[in-house]
């Protein structure tokens, strides 16, 4: 069989721009060379799209790396393809998998993108991935599944002008301290604790630079907090190890997830076809992996991301994030991840279910190319033409 030329797509103008770097690294390092050719396609600030060596050279990234040759995709006689803006060159694309963390790629964009052009895509749809992205949203579509979610208030960077109004209507429905964060992005950036209401306006307007809705919901009490993966596959849900984060500070921050002790080369093996060991992916965050929990909890923390997963698609490898009570036993689902950072092959590779990071790589490509099919054929059914055909 010849090998699929895999399309990792990564970059892009989003706050969390770095962190989808890496990841991308991580993951181009562990594809199965003997499956795949690797075609690094990088989105720039300016939301167009570039090709070239230096994209597999994280040294190179300063933040954004030079000798860059602009492309674009399209559908050509054989298929999806990458072609030159020259149209000199062109290049057939089987599956595109995004590597993007926050706004402009983990949203649902480039995802309706791809879809459009009928380029098979790994992960979520188009839509779920701009659902997931939202996390009221997410919260409300996942409660109406049966799921926990602790109660939030949702405010708009327009009311900015009657902040006053606002603490107002945030101090009727939550008591301090609050949790402030913007509504669509992930990685804690943005994110505060706020105690008393001047220190909930400065964290609101920090959370509205960075986003146009930030979310306030009370802080846990007695906080643990258990993060979990999951993929859809052999027709059942699979789940992944369980991660607790450790942080010796009251909120995590961006800084200490990722910069503090974060490896700046290319990321781990867990190889197929070279060396199957175990990645260490991004060693920023103290964590532990499977920690000894009830065997109640480890039950009610599988339902709720299984329901979860089934109203956003049974597809890709999101994670999701949980919030424990661990005096009163109450569990919440806080968000979900469509592409977690590293995309969570640590989790994988520690789990009942073992995966290599490129097994799941092999995985996430099989879904894309048995689901993402287009058709091109005029799709008005008879009893809807209004036009001549």
């Amino acid at each position: 069989m010849s090998k699929l030329n895999l399309a990792v797509i990564f970059g892009g103008p989003s706050q969390e721009h770095d962190v989808g770097v890496i990841s991308a690294q991580q993951l181009m390092d562990c594809v199965d060379v003997r499956k795949f050719n690797v075609v690094p396609i990088y989105m720039g600030f300016d939301g167009r799209f570039f090709q070239g060596a230096s994209l597999r050279k994280l040294e190179r990234f300063r933040p954004v790396p030079t000798g860059l040759s602009e492309v674009v995709f399209s559908w050509g006689e054989m298929g999806a393809c990458v072609t030159a803006l020259n149209g000199n060159q062109s290049q057939l694309i089987d599956c595109a998998l995004p590597v993007f963390h926050g706004p402009f790629g983990e949203d649902g964009r480039i995802q309706g993108l791809l879809e459009t052009s009928g380029i098979p895509t790994t992960g979520f749809s188009a839509i779920n991935s701009a659902l997931a992205m939202r996390k009221d949203a997410t919260k409300s579509l996942v409660q109406s599944a049966g799921v926990n979610v602790l109660p939030h208030v949702v405010v708009n960077a327009k009311e900015l002008k009657q902040l006053d109004a606002v603490c107002s209507k945030v101090e009727a429905e939550i008591p301090y301290p609050v949790i402030v964060k913007p509504a669509n992005l992930g990685s804690s950036i943005g994110v505060g604790l706020a105690k008393t209401r001047n220190e909930l306006k400065v964290y609101l307007q920090g959370a509205l630079k960075e986003d146009t809705f930030a979310l306030v919901e009370p802080q846990v009490q007695n906080l643990e907090e258990l993060n979990i993966s999951v993929i859809f596959r052999n027709g059942k849900i699979q789940f992944s190890a369980i991660e607790r984060p450790k942080s010796s500070a009251e909120l995590l921050d961006f800084k200490e997830k990722y910069l503090s002790s974060i490896d700046q080369g290319t990321g781990g093996s867990g190889k197929l076809g070279n060396t199957a060991v175990p990645s260490q992916g991004m060693l920023s965050l103290t964590r532990d992996i499977n920690p000894l929990i009830s065997e109640k909890l480890q039950t009610r923390l599988y339902d709720y991301a299984a329901k979860s997963f089934s109203v956003l698609g049974l597809r890709g490898a999101p994670r999701m994030d949980f919030m424990h009570n661990t005096e009163t036993g109450e569990l919440w689902f806080n968000e979900i991840n469509p592409i977690p950072g590293s995309y969570g092959f640590f989790l994988w590779e520690a789990a009942a279910e073992k995966l290599l990071f490129s097994q799941l790589v092999e995985h996430l490509v099989d879904e894309a190319l048995n689901d993402s099919i287009k058709h091109f054929e005029d799709p008005v059914p008879q009893g809807a033409h209004l036009l001549p055909r």
